[in-house]
């Protein structure tokens, strides 16, 4: 039997950026897609590092991730089309009009691409992706969710918390800033002029190479964002299949 065509697609950005939203709602639009969600490679709780400082776990460090599970599930959904590990964070799709976009023009852009039926859909969302050139190569379509500082900030501590492997972690005051923000500039900082993050990409970075960059912030429609993923991930599949 002749191996499935399989695109793999990145949505990643920093925590709060929007990322996992639009890839939930990417994934409703193509009905041969499957989506999984880099947080699913956490390591177990007692194996996260400590910070020194803070005495708690630091759960946005890279080695709080399980990178070589990641890189065989990757290998292994290329190959087959499907997901071998059984992942906690799927199944949770969001209502519509939670993001003001209503049915009807969710319904349009349904319609508008369920052509691209030639291609297994693999949308990848994470927060650690193009930093890890090993990580980062896997893909076909590297799509980056960019929102200022403060936007991101105002939106993480909006959240009640996240589900790990073995509990439920809530933020404290200071997670923001001194983990979050802190691990998101030291890991993207190459692919930006001047380490810059709040600045251009630096399309000339080895790392930066292919990555198409969506801005947004409280005023932009979901459904522009959603648009322009779908957009991009069919003008790839249209150039290649």
């Amino acid at each position: 039997m002749d191996s499935p065509r399989v695109v793999l697609i990145s949505i990643s950005g920093c925590s709060s950026s929007g990322k996992t939203t639009i890839a939930k709602l990417t994934s409703q639009v193509f009905p041969n897609s499957i989506l999984i969600h880099e947080d699913d490679f956490y390591k177990h709780d007692e194996e996260v590092p400590v910070d020194p400082k803070h005495d708690i776990r630091n759960w946005d460090s890279p080695e709080a991730l399980d990178f070589d599970l990641f890189q065989k599930e990757l290998d292994s959904i290329k190959k087959t089309g499907k997901i071998a590990n059984k992942l906690i964070h799927n199944g949770n799709v969001d209502d519509l009009g939670k993001f003001k976009l209503i049915e009807k023009d969710f319904t349009t852009l349904t319609q508008k691409y369920q052509s691209v039926d030639s291609v297994k859909l693999v949308i990848v969302d994470g927060f650690m992706i193009y930093n890890n050139p090993d990580i980062s190569s896997k893909f076909d379509v590297k799509l980056f969710i960019r929102a200022p500082y403060e936007v991101l900030k105002k939106r993480r501590a909006a959240r009640p918390g996240y589900q790990t492997l073995d509990s439920f972690w809530v933020d404290p005051p200071y997670y923001f800033d001194e983990f979050v923000y802190y691990s998101y500039k030291a890991s993207h900082a190459p692919l930006f002029v001047n380490g810059n993050v709040e600045g251009e990409l630096d399309t000339s970075a080895p790392l930066a190479k292919d990555i198409k960059v969506f801005e947004n912030d409280d005023n932009t429609p979901i459904v522009d964002a959603l648009t322009w993923t779908c957009d991009e991930i069919v003008n790839f599949c249209k150039a290649n299949y």
